[in-house]
């Protein structure tokens, strides 16, 4: 009995002295979000045409908030300690959406939640998104991404469709160097796809000065 109550009061005095830390040594979680730079110049609106953006899909390889890096040709591991925010599909459709709305090729851009009936239906899937850690003397930030554009007056439905494949150098070996290369990446990708659009003519209620296209959609 007598050791029970020794063994107590040795405890209650480490506590009291500090000489036991309750604290925890493990680190804490680090959160991050995609946030990419957008054109300066905006551009008018088109007189017509709604785009709707959905949530993109991302490959069950990357689809959980974890980052993920690549160690080797056959070796990916999960980082638990940094993450996104949220999923990774609903920041890439976001940052895509607040990109597609400076482009001018549409009088609105909206998300799926929206009740506006959309003309256009732009489907995400991100197929890459890891960070590429082979060569530790030369880290990079890995983005896939594949577009199907949509138009629902069109017979044969898609009327766009595109990979698009980046690769950025990261300026260190940490988290936040990843994120900012992936945001370069997302970034790169964005405006070409809003070039590709434009080439493509794909949205037929622009403004009336600009030429007909060569070919009709719908």
């Amino acid at each position: 009995m007598w050791m029970r109550l020794l063994f107590t009061s040795l405890a209650a005095f480490f506590l009291l002295t500090g000489c036991v830390s309750i604290e925890k040594s493990y680190p804490d979680k680090r959160y991050f979000v995609l946030d990419i730079a957008l054109d300066p110049s905006l551009q008018d609106p088109a007189e017509t045409g709604t785009l709707q953006i959905a949530s993109a899909r991302v490959s069950p390889r990357y689809a959980d908030k974890n980052f993920v890096y690549r160690r080797s040709d056959a070796r990916f591991e999960s980082d638990f300690y940094n993450e996104f925010l949220v999923s990774p599909g609903v920041l890439v459709a976001e940052e895509l959406r607040q990109g597609l709305s400076q482009s001018g090729l549409f009088k609105f851009v909206v998300s799926s939640v929206n009740a506006l009936a959309p003309t256009h239906t732009l489907e995400t899937v991100v197929n890459t998104l890891y960070g590429d850690f082979r060569d530790l003397g030369a880290p990079q930030a890995v983005m896939e991404i594949e577009f199907f554009l949509s138009r629902e007056e069109s017979p044969s439905g898609i009327v766009f469709h595109k990979h698009y494949h980046r690769t950025i150098p990261l300026k260190g070996r940490n988290p936040e160097a990843l994120v900012q290369g992936w945001n370069q990446a997302l970034e790169a990708i964005s405006r070409s796809l809003v070039t590709d659009l434009k080439a493509s003519n794909v949205h037929l209620g622009r403004r009336s000065n600009l030429r007909q296209p060569a070919f009709s959609l719908g």
